[in-house]
């Protein structure tokens, strides 16, 4: 067996190896980040609270515009609506539900201060995104040492064929012969 032949096998078992204990790994970091999106999730349903407003004008297509409730993805519509705070009326452009009509009643959250925030993530909201995690890692963790491989792959490839033609070259050449 060729040296290069044995450094392809060693790193197939090295990668199978790698690969496998990647997975354990990926599965910690992906609990960490749902206990992390969880304790957020926690600290956003303690510290805001969630209010009726009235739709104060139908629907229409387009973004709310910038800001933490347009980056729903689920909306596609956004509207004024109106709500009352501290005693205060309140009016804001929200994203919406396509079709709703003015006059219907949605719930927006509000922050400790009375700003309009975003709806805190729901569990499995929060297990979506630390599966994601989880997967990305393994699969990108999975993708280097693949790329890896490939170039080490290339590379031994590469010499051998230059080994291999270097030999067919002196194969035309009689033993003890001198040729110019």
């Amino acid at each position: 067996m060729r040296g290069c032949d044995r450094l392809q096998s060693a790193l197939v078992l090295v990668g199978v190896v790698f690969v496998l204990l990647m997975i354990p790994l990926a599965a910690a970091v992906g609990t960490e980040t749902y206990s992390r999106l969880d304790n957020q999730t926690q600290v956003e349903l303690a510290t805001h609270h969630s209010t009726p407003a009235t739709l104060m004008e139908d629907s229409r297509a387009g973004s709310a515009g910038e800001g933490a409730l347009a980056a729903s993805p689920q909306y596609q519509s956004h509207a004024k609506v109106q709500w009352s705070a501290n005693g205060q009326m309140h009016t804001a452009d929200v994203p919406t539900a396509a079709g709703a009509k003015a006059g219907q009643t949605v719930t927006v959250w509000l922050g400790p201060n009375g700003d309009l925030v975003a709806a805190p993530e729901t569990g499995s909201q929060n297990a979506a995104t630390a599966v994601s995690v989880a997967c990305g890692i393994w699969v990108a963790s999975t993708g280097g040492y693949c790329v890896l491989f490939l170039i080490v792959h290339w590379i031994a490839s590469r010499r051998q064929q230059a080994r291999l033609t270097r030999e067919w070259n002196e194969l035309d050449r009689p033993p003890g012969w001198h040729v110019s």
